[in-house]
């Protein structure tokens, strides 16, 4: 699986080096206040590329975020219930019968005879 996943980004790659070389003519780009950009084809393509990709993250940004504050959030109250649940069950000393011979304790929901 990793060899098909190589063999597709070497292709990729290749195919996206070969159109960055058949775009190499100067193009313009007529933007805001008649403001020119004279440029390669393939440079004004990576550029509207790389703005898409950095629009999409900054869309993205704030739900992302927000999940990471609940998930902190949530550990923290997790964290809290471990520790007050541990000091909790410290206090509690188990009965002498819930304890078998072997030490290991017996569980509430186990159905058949007392060991």
């Amino acid at each position: 699986m990793k060899l098909f996943a190589w063999i597709v980004r070497i292709v990729v790659f290749v195919l996206l080096f070969v159109l960055a070389l058949r775009n190499t003519a100067e193009a313009s780009l007529q933007l805001f206040f008649n403001a020119v950009w004279h440029a390669p084809l393939i440079l004004i393509l990576f550029a509207a590329f790389v703005l898409g990709a950095v629009a999409a993250l900054a869309s993205v940004a704030p739900n992302l975020m927000r999940q990471r504050m609940e998930a902190a959030r949530l550990r923290r109250a997790l964290a809290e219930a471990a520790a007050q649940a541990g000091a909790s069950s410290a206090a509690a000393v188990p009965p002498a019968s819930a304890i078998p011979r072997d030490g290991k304790p017996v569980p509430y929901n186990v159905v058949g005879p007392k060991v």
